[in-house]
C-alpha cells in the first residue's frame, strides 16, 4: 500500500513528539503492509507554523530511521496545506511542497468552511496548474450527503481522499466521530473517493488503520476497488501521473 497522508515527522506539528514515536509509527504502518509513505506535516497559518527548514531537517532524520525499519520502506516529502489565500504564492514559488514534488497538493479546510469558500480556494489552486487532493472530505459539513457538490469539485479537476479510520465500522456507543464514518460510507457508495490514506499521528488515538480499512473495502467493493484506492491511485499521484 501507499499512504499519501501521514504525520510521521517528529516535533513539527500535532504528530509524533520524538524520533522514537516516529519510528513506532513507521513500524506499525509497515507491519500493516504500507511500503511508501508521503510525509504531510501540517502547514497552517496561526496554528502550525514550524519553519520549513526544521520540517525538512527532521524529515531527513525520519527517512534515515525508515531504513532501520525495512529496506523497502520508502518515505517521500509533502505537506497537508490548510487553505488560506497566502498559500497560493507559497505554492507558486515552491516554498511549500506538493506531494513528492508532483502536480498534486494535499489541501484541507476547516470543518465548517462554507462550500463557496471551498470551491473558490480549490479553483485558485487549479489556476496555478496544481491539482488539489482534498484531504479527508468526510470532515466538511458543506459536503455532507451532497453528491452534487463533491462531483462538481471532481469535475473541476480535484481528487478526494478519505481517512482509513473513517472506513471502519461505527461503534454502537461512545464514538465522537461516528458521523464522519457515515459520510465516508456515503461517498464510497457513490464512487466519489479516489484515495484512502491514514492521516496517522500517533499509535494511541490516531494510528494507521490501513490494513483494517483495506479489508473492509475489499470485502464490500471488491479487491480491484481496494487496489485502486490503496495502491493504484496513490501511485499515480506520487509518480505525477493522471488518475
Amino acid at each position: 500500500m501507499i499512504d499519501i497522508h501521514s504525520h510521521i515527522v517528529f516535533d513539527v506539528d500535532d504528530g509524533p513528539k520524538s524520533i522514537e514515536d516516529s519510528k513506532a509509527l513507521l513500524i506499525e504502518a509497515y507491519n500493516q503492509g504500507v511500503r511508501m509513505i508521503v510525509s504531510t506535516s501540517h502547514r497552517r497559518k496561526g496554528m502550525f507554523e514550524t519553519p520549513e527548514e526544521k520540517i525538512a531537517t527532521n524529515f531527513l532524520k525520519v527517512r534515515e530511521i525508515a531504513k532501520e525499519v525495512a529496506d523497502d520502506l520508502v518515505i517521500a516529502y509533502g505537506a497537508e496545506i490548510y487553505y488560506t489565500p497566502d498559500v497560493l504564492e507559497k505554492l507558486e514559488n515552491k516554498r511549500i511542497p506538493t506531494l513528492n514534488n508532483s502536480r498534486y497538493a494535499l489541501i484541507e479546510f476547516s470543518m465548517n468552511t462554507p462550500y463557496r469558500d471551498i470551491h473558490k480556494g480549490l479553483s485558485n489552486i487549479l489556476m496555478l496548474g496544481i491539482t488539489p487532493v482534498i484531504a479527508h472530505i468526510e470532515r466538511y459539513d458543506a459536503l455532507e450527503n451532497n453528491e452534487k457538490r463533491v462531483r462538481e469539485l471532481i469535475d473541476m479537476g480535484c481528487y478526494t481522499q478519505v481517512n482509513s479510520s473513517h472506513v471502519l465500522k461505527p461503534k454502537l456507543f461512545g464514538e465522537t466521530y461516528k458521523f464522519m464514518k457515515k459520510r465516508a460510507q456515503y461517498f464510497l457508495e457513490r464512487d466519489l473517493v479516489h484515495v484512502i490514506a491514514s492521516d496517522m499521528h500517533n499509535l494511541d488515538s490516531r494510528p494507521p488503520y490501513m490494513e483494517d480499512a483495506r479489508q473492509i473495502i475489499s470485502k464490500k467493493y471488491g479487491r480491484d476497488k481496494a487496489e485502486e484506492l490503496f495502491v493504484e491511485n496513490p501511485r499515480k499521484i506520487i509518480m505525477d501521473q493522471i488518475i
